[in-house]
Order: C-alpha cells, then sequence, then structure tokens
C-alpha cells in the first residue's frame, strides 16, 4: 500500500494519477495540500468533470439539463446561479472543486476545501410560487437519505430543517435560496456533502462531522457518479412537487428524524427556549411541546437547535 502525505510547506505542482474512475484512469492537479492519501482506493477523488456527470445523468434518465459548468475555485456555488442570468431561464448546475466562502443556514460558514468533497448548486425556474415549495428541502434530504442507503451507507439521520447527519455527524446540508426578478423567479438548490475531508490533517470545524469514506470504508463513488445521483434525485423530486405528487412528508422524515422524542434547546423570538420534538407536520413545520403548549414552528422562526439530555 502506498501512502502519499503533501505538506502545506512542500509545495507540488504536476499530476497524480488515480484509479478507479469511469474510464479506469483519472488525473487531478494537487497543489499545496496537507492530504494522506490512500493511493488503493481513490476513485472518489477524481476530479470533477461536466461530461462525465452528463453521461452519468443520461445513464441515469435524466437528459433535459443541459447547462452543467464546473469550476476550480469560486466563493459559493449558490452565490454564482444567483448572479448568473441563466439560473432564470432554464435547469442549470454549477459544480466547484473548492468555495472560499462557502455557506449554511443563516450564513454560517460551511467549510470547502479543495477536491475532496462535493459542492454543487441547481437552479429551478417557478412559472409561480407554491406553498408546497415549503417542505422542498425536506423532501431534499429525504432523497439523499435514500440515494445514501443504496449505496451502502447506514444510520442515516435528518435533522430538521437542512442537515443530513450518521450517529449524531454532520454528512450533508441543503440550502435553499430565492431568486426573484421583474419577470422571472428561480430556486438556487445548494447541497454540500463531505467525501474524503478527513485525508486532511487541518481541517477545523466546531460542530461535529463526518464523512463518506469514514462511514463506509469501502466507498469508491466517484464525485462525478456522485454528483449526477444527487442531481437526478433532485430533479425527480422536483418534478414531482410540482406536479403535487409527493405526500406523507412527515412518514417518511419520521424514519430518519434526529430530533423527534427528543428534548431541544433552540433560539426563538430572540431567546434560547427549550422544547420536546413531538413531530413534524405535512407542511414541514416541527411541532413542539414548551411546558405543555403546543407550538407548530416554521423553519424561518426558530434556529441553533442542540439536543440536550437524553432525549
Amino acid at each position: 500500500m502506498s501512502i502519499i502525505q503533501l505538506f502545506y510547506n512542500f509545495e507540488i505542482i504536476g499530476l497524480l494519477r488515480l484509479f478507479g474512475d469511469v474510464s479506469g484512469r483519472s488525473v487531478i492537479n494537487i497543489k499545496t495540500e496537507n492530504i494522506v492519501c490512500d493511493m488503493d482506493n481513490t476513485a472518489f477523488l477524481a476530479p470533477l468533470d461536466e461530461r462525465k456527470i452528463q453521461e452519468f445523468l443520461r445513464i441515469s434518465g435524466v437528459s433535459e439539463i443541459k447547462n452543467i459548468e464546473v469550476f476550480s475555485s469560486l466563493s459559493s456555488t449558490n452565490d454564482y446561479l444567483l448572479e448568473n442570468i441563466l439560473a432564470n431561464k432554464q435547469v442549470s448546475v454549477c459544480l466547484s472543486e473548492q468555495q472560499t466562502k462557502g455557506r449554511g443556514r443563516y450564513g454560517h460558514q460551511w467549510v470547502s476545501p479543495s477536491s475532496l468533497n462535493l459542492y454543487l448548486s441547481m437552479s429551478w425556474p417557478l412559472p409561480v410560487w407554491k406553498q408546497r415549495y415549503e417542505t422542498l428541502s425536506l423532501w431534499l434530504l429525504v432523497s439523499m437519505a435514500e440515494l445514501l442507503e443504496g449505496y451502502g451507507c447506514q444510520n442515516i439521520q435528518l435533522k430538521w430543517p437542512n442537515d443530513l447527519c450518521v450517529d449524531n455527524k454532520k454528512l450533508a446540508g441543503v440550502l435553499i435560496e430565492r431568486k426573484v426578478s421583474q419577470t422571472k423567479n428561480a430556486l438556487i438548490i445548494g447541497v454540500g456533502i463531505n467525501v474524503a475531508m478527513s485525508l486532511r490533517n487541518d481541517v477545523n470545524i466546531n460542530t461535529p462531522w463526518v464523512d463518506l469514506i469514514s462511514i463506509k470504508s469501502d466507498w469508491t463513488l466517484s464525485r462525478n457518479e456522485l454528483a449526477a445521483q444527487v442531481i437526478s434525485s433532485f430533479y425527480n423530486k422536483l418534478r414531482k412537487l410540482e406536479n403535487d405528487q409527493l405526500n406523507k412528508l412527515s412518514a417518511k422524515w419520521r424514519s430518519y428524524d434526529m430530533l423527534v422524542d427528543k428534548n431541544i434547546e433552540f433560539l426563538y423570538e430572540g431567546k434560547v427556549s427549550k422544547g420536546f420534538v413531538n413531530e413534524l407536520d405535512e407542511l414541514g413545520n416541527i411541532v413542539l411541546d414548551l411546558d405543555g403548549k403546543v407550538l407548530y414552528l416554521h423553519s424561518a422562526l426558530i434556529s441553533e437547535i442542540k439536543i440536550i439530555g437524553n432525549g
């Protein structure tokens, strides 16, 4: 087994061959990284490639998405689509090897080191706003949970309203923003998935996190195929949501719910509150018991959720 260790104080500019992608071999540029890499199992590190993503999309049955762009670095994939006029006209997808200003809910930083994870945003034109879109992030999280289970990942949990976790550690997140203009409006759907961040020994994140190669030691799926599968699953969910073909959100969510039947602490109306999570309703609201009073809260009203005690 060959181990390659690259340090910040040792700049490497060149080509590192990686085995196991669609073609059987891929090439990646690595420069000034702090990575420990097992060369026997590195298909997941193959560079992002829009042509391969399109190929995988066609295999999955989605041929309608024509505009896919891949960048080596962006401030944020969501910001790119928010600023891009195409985002208001057609379904567009943007991916980046790195984000310099990746963000999650309420502007929280999403740490985005280069070439190890999946940072992806997708635009969805909206002819008209419908209330059912309020549940979109929850349906997309369910879709991702089902997708990863299909690849053998276990103990997947969904933390309302936008995180996917394994054993109480964050694996992925979804951020949905709305772009509005005089003539068009669109949803911008961002997703970040930790794929191989544990290969770096300098990641500084305050909250517990995990990646795919840690929860599944034999993970070999390339990020190109993973991206295509995520795009395909999102596309199909959005089509069904538009046609009002999705139902029983509460039941589907409950099978992955990280918070149900737990005591939590959270910010509500400008102060720290505590409550007991009863369920998620069909409108995507969290149903809380606060000292005998039942509240149905939209995700815009509550933040900084933490499980306390033993539930």
